[in-house]
């Protein structure tokens, strides 16, 4: 299982779009609380989204998003999780699933403002003080100490296309070392 983090805007989804290209099953913990926060009625705006995250958070532990994506996890060799916020994510992670790796996308925050900006996403922010917000909320939640923990860190400076075969890159060592691994204890 690979897991992704890194701070909005920074590439995640792309990563992932090249991760699905390989075979890789992606599961989103941002659907995750999208769809619990359309069951409780809750709007699709960054702010009232967040919200509802920490608050659920608060309320049930900051595992509670990582507890809740897994029921959409399937026993797959390769599926890749995106959006995990939190030390307490990864722990349950970790806990909960074998060959758990962890890998932090950065973006500096201009580029990062752009792509957000660009895409227009219903439920994210629309200008440079939201982002600075929503960063803040994320940094709070504990995001900086799993991108700090990460097993490995992909940059993402460059054009989309160099982007997409440095993730190609990155994903084939990956499952190379897997396999190599995988061989090594059948023999």
């Amino acid at each position: 299982m690979i897991i992704i983090t890194g701070m909005p805007g920074s590439g995640k989804d792309e990563f992932v779009r090249v991760a699905k290209s390989l075979g890789f099953v992606d599961v989103h913990m941002g659907n995750t609380v999208k769809g619990y926060a359309s069951e409780n009625s809750i709007n699709f705006d960054d702010s009232s989204i967040g919200l509802y995250a920490s608050g659920e958070r608060e309320r049930y532990g900051m595992g509670i998003w990582a507890q809740r994506t897994s029921r959409y996890i399937a026993n797959s060799d390769i599926t890749i999780v995106d959006g995990l916020r939190n030390f307490e994510e990864l722990e349950y992670f970790k806990n909960n699933y074998k060959n758990v790796i962890v890998i932090a996308v950065f973006a500096n925050e201009s580029d990062r403002l752009y792509r957000v900006l660009k895409r227009d996403r219903e439920d994210d922010v629309h200008s440079e003080d939201e982002l600075k917000k929503r960063d803040n909320r994320e940094l709070n939640w504990g995001i900086g100490k799993v991108i700090s923990l990460a097993d490995y860190m992909i940059v993402n400076d460059t054009s989309l296309e160099e982007y997409h075969e440095n993730a190609r890159i990155l994903l084939n060592d990956i499952i190379s070392r897997h396999n190599e691994i995988k061989s090594q204890l059948i023999s």
